[in-house]
């Protein structure tokens, strides 16, 4: 599974020259494309596999706030519902 992630990761880089220019627009392109492979609607034969959740973060939080994928992606980057770090285990 790591390695499926890692794969499409690379390409990624890849096709974006990988951190060509300034490390922070770098940064930035990386942390915009992961939101967007957290949020994006899923194939249909996954979403009936995990019983209507749509993208990844719907199976990680288990339910959605909207219907649209990018609403979900606009609401959850919000911090309208920051909970705090977590607890250090040390």
């Amino acid at each position: 599974m790591p390695e499926r992630l890692m794969r499409r990761t690379d390409r990624h880089l890849f096709n974006t020259q990988y951190f060509h220019g300034v490390i922070s627009s770098s940064e930035l392109g990386i942390r915009g494309w992961s939101l967007i492979l957290n949020f994006a609607p899923s194939n249909p034969y996954t979403v009936k596999k995990y019983d209507g959740l749509q993208s990844p973060a719907e199976r990680l939080n288990g339910f959605r706030y909207h219907d649209n994928w990018l609403h979900n992606l606009l609401i959850s980057a919000s911090l309208g519902g920051f909970r705090g770090p977590p607890l250090n285990p040390l």
